[in-house]
């Protein structure tokens, strides 16, 4: 009888150490795929293009053009794109890690660059719900911010915003569109 109750002993002791040990590698296993989620790790730089002679104003272009080219369907827009079932930031929205964010336009509004980086870096953190395949709004809209995203494995997106709108191409090379109201 003594006997058995060590080996119980031994096998519960064991089972308990394999336990921890499984319990230990998921929590390990689970922490590279947040760090890559997490738009804080994203970079937003300035790589500001130089104005072309054929582009007198370049401020005025109109918003989204960048966007169309990754835009697959074409008409008019459509339901909403894989509506979250919960408030999701636009980096996550991306589909992919973000590197960087390369800022290559601004519109003459902005006093600073400084402005424009902390703005990209809010927006990447900003939480939404509404998501559209194509543009949802009547208004016109001129271009403000274009930047690049590059994402973790090199592949490039791009982000569009004036004013309140927003567009961008995520992971996948889709357009989203959507309309951030931001708490001054």
């Amino acid at each position: 009888m003594q006997f058995q109750c060590r080996s119980f002993g031994r096998i519960a002791l064991r089972s308990l150490h394999s336990f921890f040990a499984v319990l230990v590698l998921a929590v390990f296993a689970s922490l590279p795929a947040y760090a890559q989620d997490n738009p804080q790790n994203a970079k937003v730089v300035l790589d500001l293009e130089k104005p072309t002679s054929t582009n007198n104003s370049p401020h005025l272009e109109k918003f989204g053009k960048t966007c169309d080219p990754f835009n697959q369907k074409i008409g008019k827009s459509g339901p909403p794109a894989n509506r979250p079932m919960k408030p999701t930031s636009i980096a996550e929205l991306m589909g992919a890690p973000i590197e960087v964010v390369k800022i290559r336009r601004y519109g003459p509004g902005w006093k600073n660059p400084e402005d424009v980086q902390n703005l990209i870096t809010k927006l990447l953190k900003t939480q939404t719900a509404e998501v559209y395949t194509g543009e949802p709004w009547a208004e016109a809209a001129f271009a403000d911010i274009i930047a690049t995203v590059q994402f973790s494995d090199h592949s490039e997106g791009t982000l569009e915003v004036s004013g309140v709108h927003v567009c961008f191409s995520d992971h996948s090379r889709s357009a989203l569109w959507l309309r951030v109201f931001r708490n001054k």
